[in-house]
């Protein structure tokens, strides 16, 4: 890869249901080198931020995509890449939950790591517990190298043209949460590639706000899981890390 990305090749896709506030501090701390595109999902919030997303739309070079209805993270996330795809012709996709605040450096080393073969798919490393205040990852001083692990977070992740191309996009028959990321992940290793956690690149996710702070998201996300962990051992025929299947319903 080169060392600059072209105009349009990195799409930020936000995805958000409600928790406007979390937005509003999160948007500022998107610090890149790289040009960007903004695709910000609106996934039936009704809380405010559908105007925030359109007044943002109006002042700034963005793309907001509102929906009446929670369609789940999976089909977020797959919408996003897709206008991402449809309008620009990108080839990176940053994804970040709504409730992160993200180092400035955060995004640019993301981008970094798929300079490492087989790498479809990079995530950052969340700072929660390791400091006082959400706020101070925002000077945090950055480890000196970089560690790869194969345990990607995908509540601030990156993933490229690739892993479009050879892993596809997300199963939306996870609903509305849980179990989506495990499954891509194990399609990625399934493919041949790698998926990783970069320790350079930092965040702090405030962690589950959607979930904690909506009564009737989160009743759904409770009996969600139930139904898609059942899902997930039907299509792969174990829960994660336990899988048998090398092809998905392959009893």
């Amino acid at each position: 890869m080169a060392g600059i990305l072209r105009k349009n090749e990195l799409a930020i896709i936000i995805p958000v249901l409600n928790c406007l506030e979390y937005t509003k501090a999160m948007i500022p701390t998107i610090k890149t080198s790289y040009p960007y595109n903004l695709i910000l999902i609106n996934n039936g919030s009704t809380d405010g931020t559908k105007e925030y997303f359109n007044q943002l739309a109006a002042d700034f070079k963005i793309t907001a995509v509102h929906y009446p209805a929670n369609r789940g993270v999976s089909s977020a996330w797959n919408a996003g890449l897709r206008r991402a795809l449809l309008n620009f012709g990108a080839n990176y996709f940053f994804i970040p939950n709504n409730d992160v605040l993200l180092h400035p450096d955060c995004i640019d080393t993301l981008v970094d790591t798929f300079k490492v073969p087989g790498v479809v798919l990079a995530t950052a490393t969340d700072l929660a517990g390791k400091v006082s205040q959400p706020q101070e990852v925002l000077s945090y001083r950055l480890p000196k190298s970089a560690n790869l692990k194969e345990e990607p977070d995908f509540s601030c992740f990156m993933l490229n043209r690739k892993a479009l191309d050879l892993v596809g996009y997300f199963d939306v028959n996870f609903f509305p949460a849980y179990f989506e990321d495990n499954d891509y992940h194990y399609r990625v290793k399934l493919a041949g590639l790698r998926a990783v956690k970069n320790s350079r690149a930092l965040y702090f996710h405030y962690g589950s706000r959607t979930i904690k702070e909506n009564k009737e998201v989160k009743e759904k996300s409770n009996f969600g899981y139930v139904v898609n962990r059942d899902y997930y051992c039907r299509k792969w025929g174990g829960t994660p890390g336990q899988e048998r299947f090398k092809k998905p319903f392959n009893h």
